[in-house]
């Protein structure tokens, strides 16, 4: 079945991807319409240029993960367990391992008090590294630290276009568990 309810036509240009979807899934799978539909929300606000200077809240992430991996964005919706919307059961490899990281970080950030999703912070992207230089508010801090350490290990980590959508009921229901140390999730 495909995604149907496009409200923009679907092209190569990512300004022209729909932003909204939809198709029905089975009880318990996150229906990959949605997710895709997520990504190109986020996406459309993304440059990702290399030397440039981002303040805009989630799209932090999308630009951390261009300047770290050279990727756009949407290649890590629905990839493996952890990445994009939600996570459940057990990473599948380096890549999926690394959204589970960045989750958890993301979930500390919260326990601070802090709204990591809508976090404005500034950042300059310069030779493929994420630079959280001179934030002096400490959820700015905390949430560019994350994204920092997750465009760093999502750049190292391999990736497998066979985990390209992968579906929620092949995770499982076993889950690692979140270890924290100072700045961000172990």
């Amino acid at each position: 079945p495909q995604c149907q309810g496009c409200t923009r036509p679907t092209s190569q240009d990512p300004k022209n991807l729909p932003l909204k979807i939809s198709r029905k899934s089975a009880p318990g799978v996150v229906n990959p319409c949605v997710r895709l539909c997520s990504v190109f929300a986020v996406w459309e606000g993304a440059s990702g240029k290399s030397h440039s200077l981002h303040t805009r809240g989630i799209i932090e992430l999308a630009g951390a993960i261009s300047c770290g991996t050279g990727r756009s964005p949407l290649a890590y919706i629905g990839y493996g367990c952890y990445c994009g919307l939600g996570g459940q059961g057990w990473p599948k490899d380096k890549t999926d391992w690394c959204c589970h990281r960045h989750d958890c970080c993301y979930d500390k950030a919260e326990k601070e008090g802090c709204s990591p999703k809508a976090q404005r912070y500034q950042w300059v992207c310069e030779q493929n590294t994420v630079r959280c230089d001179n934030l002096t508010d400490q959820c700015e801090k905390m949430v560019c630290l994350c994204d920092q350490e997750a465009a760093k290990c999502w750049g190292a980590a391999p990736y497998n276009p066979h985990f390209i959508l992968w579906p929620d009921f092949l995770c499982g229901q076993t889950h690692p568990t979140c270890h924290f140390r100072y700045g961000g999730a172990e």
